[in-house]
């Protein structure tokens, strides 16, 4: 009987009330896309930064007129300092394609002598050069700017007020023409909560419609991304496609949730007076 009575609410839909409910379609799939673009078109773009790191390790180049013996006798002896974490031995080539010779990748025992480390390999004959390398501290940051982001904020706001206020118009228009069978429903012991429900449906059918389509849509941008290496860079969050599908679902579950709150928003029409069984 749900399923009839559903049916013939549907029926109920004139011009005028169908045209709120499609601008509070339109206005709540704005809304899904604006939340959504804050995770597909802004992803966080990671960034290296060395200033006010401690020293990670030393990099002790060596004179390439020095000896094997002589390297081999160095490694040995710094190998047991107490000072010194770990040591490693490389062509300077591999570190620096300019440099020629050995040498040796030191990491200190404790960060806060490092620098007297260094000082002290400085000093050594055959050493050429000594780089202290600081740890690398990854910063994320937005790709969009403040501006654009309070402005999708904006959005988000008034699309999810104006999406309200659209709906509840509709309801209005819907109930209106909808009263004479609401109140022969009451009058023939129809439960409260049947009509109540079948209000929320219509809701929820609008609010889940809106986050499918937004599904749609993203799948859609995400074959485009792909197929276009040229604008992955604008469009970095479409083309992970597990990105595509958690955004899309959760933009599916947030329709619901406020297709359902417009219905319910719908639903408190229901106690005015036109819609009493007996005037």
């Amino acid at each position: 009987m749900q399923l009839y009575l559903f049916r013939e609410l549907l029926g109920a839909i004139r011009a005028k009330s169908a045209l709120f409910f499609v601008l509070s379609g339109t206005l709540l799939f704005l809304f899904l896309a604006t939340v959504a673009s804050f995770f597909m078109l802004a992803p966080t773009t990671p960034s290296s930064s060395m200033e006010g790191m401690p020293i990670e390790e030393l990099r002790v180049f060596l004179s390439p007129r020095l000896s094997s013996a002589t390297i081999d006798q160095w490694y040995l002896t710094w190998r047991e300092r107490e000072d010194i974490a770990s040591l490693r031995f490389q062509f300077a080539q591999e570190v620096d394609e300019t440099a020629s010779g050995g040498v040796f990748i030191i990491e200190p025992e404790d960060v806060q002598q490092a620098e007297r480390l260094a000082e002290e390999f400085r000093a050594v004959d055959g050493v050429t050069e000594v780089v202290a390398v600081p740890k690398v501290r990854v910063i994320e940051s937005s790709s969009l700017s403040l501006t654009i982001r309070l402005a999708l904020l904006a959005i988000l706001l008034l699309s999810i007020a104006a999406s309200l206020f659209c709906s509840r118009r509709g309801y209005a228009e819907l109930l209106s023409t909808f009263s004479g069978e609401i109140r022969m429903l009451r009058l023939s012991g129809i439960s409260e909560r049947i009509v109540f429900v079948l209000v929320v449906a219509l809701g929820l059918l609008i609010g889940t419609l809106g986050g499918l389509l937004l599904l749609a849509v993203l799948y859609l941008l995400h074959q485009f991304a792909v197929s276009n290496a040229a604008f992955l860079p604008l469009f970095r969050g479409l083309a992970s496609g597990l990105r595509i599908l958690g955004v899309g679902l959760a933009s599916v579950a947030l329709g619901m949730i406020l297709g359902g709150l417009s219905g319910l928003l719908g639903a408190s029409l229901l106690h005015q007076r036109e819609f009493d069984p007996l005037p």
